[in-house]
């Protein structure tokens, strides 16, 4: 493996772990003080600061937001966009 392909990976993987923890938050929503554990605790300050940047350009509709949606489009985005950067394929 060479430092390049092992780069690409350790940046993918770590947009997989923030594309899980997206979807932890979004399930912990639904469970009533999930968000106030610890690990909601620590869920929420790594995904929020997305969110709230999202919020301000898209608010919600009908007090549903579709924040996690459009950060989970953006993580995928931005690891096509690694492939690409890094390896120059689609």
């Amino acid at each position: 493996m060479t430092f390049i392909s092992g780069l690409y990976e350790l940046l993918y993987y770590l947009l997989q772990a923030y594309n899980l923890a997206i979807v932890i938050y979004a399930i912990m929503s639904w469970v009533p003080r999930a968000r106030y554990s610890r690990f909601g605790q620590l869920i929420s300050r790594l995904v929020e600061p997305l969110f709230n940047l999202i919020d301000r350009f898209i608010p919600s509709f009908g007090g549903i937001s579709i924040s996690p949606i459009i950060a989970l489009g953006l993580v995928y985005l931005l690891q096509r966009g690694l492939t690409v950067i890094f390896f120059g394929l689609f």
